[in-house]
């Protein structure tokens, strides 16, 4: 593999696709595909992406001066979204960013689902390119920029600005920033959400460990708390809803807002997780709307008796109950008649005293809901089974050329057939009576042959060619001797 003679020196907060652009102008290349070839051994579609691929080429290209976790870490957005991603996942994201083919990648990290990606665009801040120049000679792309939710400049409060790149062409066209038009993102940025945002997300940025923290310790459970929207660890949902309501309202006129601003729905989703990916807007969104700033997230340290969003625990516990009582409450819930756990008299006792007990306890006594069955199969059956009756007599009964008594023609002609052919094991006496009814080849011939002999006046004269002509037959299943005696019967 070919090593590259030359490469930018990275400026502070610079994007891999910032970098491209500069080794392209540096070595004077006539197309993104020649510098893509150059540096990751092939056609890269994803070097304008917030996160990249062809990593590990590129690693290799450079001589091992940046690993590909150093190329994640200081050139991509991944570390954006480390901390809401488990170790299994994020080390999947980094493999698919070393290899050669992203697929899959966004989807992963629940940027797909998100609909955040369509409203993505490269942006740049006025004053940041102002300094950059000033700087180090030439503007570049901040990754931060580039953050899905970012508007305004966290660095000077500017609404930042995105660029569209000229005619048709995309970021192939290798622009650094203000060298095309740009519209800002949004108005003025007084009184709006989106520059505690900014500053939030260049925080997390920097310190993803530090905003896993926050998740480990239920930072936004514990601002439900002190905000009362929450009872015995439980959330108070309508209460909860009543307040970000008119908060929603406030949220800036963005298209990434705009998407997640009509409802809370989504809010309650990320106290609930369910193993899905929290999108680091959408964290620091609802930080924003439960009235946080950044110097609280800052100075949140969890508590040490705060286990899995339960919150009762901020009482004092450093009295331990006796043995009496723990013996005496254990005794009164596993000798209550109520069936499901939580409605045994001191559950949240035992939850918050006698944990490991309660555990066990709940482990050996499953609840079992009984579920009535809420539909007669088999008196649809017998419904069923009587259609199908039916039907096979309406399509004997069909004028004109015979047509024969299929599974599709009985499906058709029944008001459920899709449903007792998808779930047989329901329809016992429906599946044999169709198949009694199921007409083969040679009977179907023989009914052909009947009509043909009844409606053309045909006669044991007749050739057995041309009996199978009237009669639409082109492979016999029927024998000559059984045509004859057919005709010899319909006299």
């Amino acid at each position: 593999m070919e090593r590259l003679l030359l490469f930018p020196q990275p400026f502070p907060d610079e994007s891999l696709y910032s970098l491209a652009v500069r080794y392209h102008r540096l070595v004077a290349n006539c197309s993104y595909r020649l510098t893509s070839q150059e540096l990751f051994g092939t056609y890269s579609r994803t070097c304008g992406s917030i996160l990249p691929c062809c990593l590990g080429a590129l690693s290799q290209r450079l001589a091992a001066a940046y690993s590909v976790g150093e190329l994640i870490r200081c050139f991509t957005l991944l570390p954006l979204y480390q901390p809401f991603l488990d170790d299994a996942t994020y080390s999947a994201a980094c493999i698919a960013m070393a290899g050669n083919h992203g697929n899959g990648l966004k989807m992963s990290l629940g940027l797909t689902a998100s609909r955040f990606l369509k409203h993505a665009s490269f942006r740049y801040c006025g004053s940041c390119v102002h300094e950059d120049t000033q700087n180090y000679g030439v503007a570049y792309w901040h990754r931060i920029h580039q953050a899905i939710g970012t508007c305004i400049c966290p660095h000077h409060g500017e609404v930042l600005r995105a660029m569209a790149f000229p005619g048709r062409t995309d970021w192939r066209c290798m622009l650094l920033p203000a060298e095309a038009d740009g519209t800002p993102v949004m108005e003025s940025p007084s009184g709006t959400a989106a520059s505690t945002i900014a500053e939030m997300q260049l925080w997390g940025f920097g310190h993803p460990s530090d905003v896993k923290t926050l998740l480990a310790g239920n930072f936004l459970k514990h601002r439900l708390d002190e905000m009362g929207f929450l009872k015995s660890g439980r959330i108070r949902e309508q209460r909860l809803r009543a307040f970000l309501s008119p908060r929603l309202l406030e949220s800036p006129r963005v298209n990434e807002f705009q998407e997640i601003a009509y409802s809370s729905d989504w809010a309650l989703r990320i106290l609930r997780p369910r193993r899905t990916v929290v999108q680091p807007l959408k964290f620091y969104f609802f930080c924003w709307l439960l009235d946080v700033n950044l110097e609280q997230l800052k100075c949140f340290h969890p508590k040490k008796d705060i286990r899995s969003g339960d919150l009762s625990f901020e009482k004092d516990t450093s009295n331990a109950a006796d043995e009496i009582d723990i013996e005496a409450r254990r005794s009164a819930f596993s000798s209550s008649s109520y069936l499901k756990c939580h409605d045994k008299p001191g559950y949240h006792w035992l939850h918050r005293h006698d944990r490991e007990w309660l555990t066990q306890y709940v482990a050996s006594h499953p609840f079992i809901r009984l579920r009535e069955c809420l539909i007669d199969w088999k008196a649809r059956d017998l419904a069923v089974a009587r259609e199908l009756l039916a039907a096979n007599d309406l399509i004997l009964s069909v004028e004109g050329k015979p047509q024969k008594i299929t599974r599709a023609a009985l499906d058709r002609r029944v008001a459920c057939g899709h449903e007792f052919l998808r779930t047989p094991d329901n329809f016992p006496i429906s599946i044999r009576r169709m198949n009694d009814l199921l007409e083969s080849n040679h009977d179907y011939q023989v009914r052909k042959i009947k009509w043909a002999a009844r409606h053309y006046l045909l006669s044991e004269r007749c050739a057995v060619s041309v009996i199978y002509r009237f009669a639409g037959i082109r492979v016999s299943h029927v024998t000559e001797a059984e045509v004859f005696k057919l005709l010899s019967c319909m006299k």
